[in-house]
């Protein structure tokens, strides 16, 4: 069965853009209005056991960018990120999620003093 990484970023992306309240990019423009959400890294670690079905663990990586005042426009988005994925069913088209987790999320202002940039690592156990 084919890989199913493909599938994964299309079902976050699709959730994302259907359930939070600013745009939702894999890879924004450098012109993009703030705020948004951006896919912007995976990490696939594999955690077959000796025999059976394969199965990966994969760490997804977002982040949100506001240059609104003050950090409620990233708490905000990030609690509705969190809602959006934090142990929901995630239908895919190729293998399966049968685990997704947000494991942490974070604030912070950047060093230009304005931008707001909120982290986000989401657990997705999946097999094929």
């Amino acid at each position: 069965m084919a890989d199913p990484s493909v599938a994964l970023q299309e079902a976050l992306f699709a959730r994302l853009a259907a359930e939070v309240s600013c745009p939702v990019y894999d890879g924004a423009p450098m012109d993009s209005p703030m705020p948004y959400v951006s896919i912007d890294r995976e990490i696939y670690t594999n955690a077959s056991p000796i025999s059976g079905r394969k199965r990966e663990q994969r760490l997804v990586y977002l982040s949100v960018w506001s240059d609104a005042h003050g950090q409620a426009e990233v708490k905000r988005i990030l609690g509705e990120v969190v809602a959006a994925l934090n142990e929901r069913r995630l239908p895919m088209t190729v293998g399966r999620a049968v685990s997704v987790r947000v494991e942490q999320a974070d604030a912070q202002r950047e060093p230009d003093g304005v931008t707001y940039q909120g982290s986000i690592t989401v657990r997705v156990i999946t097999t094929h």
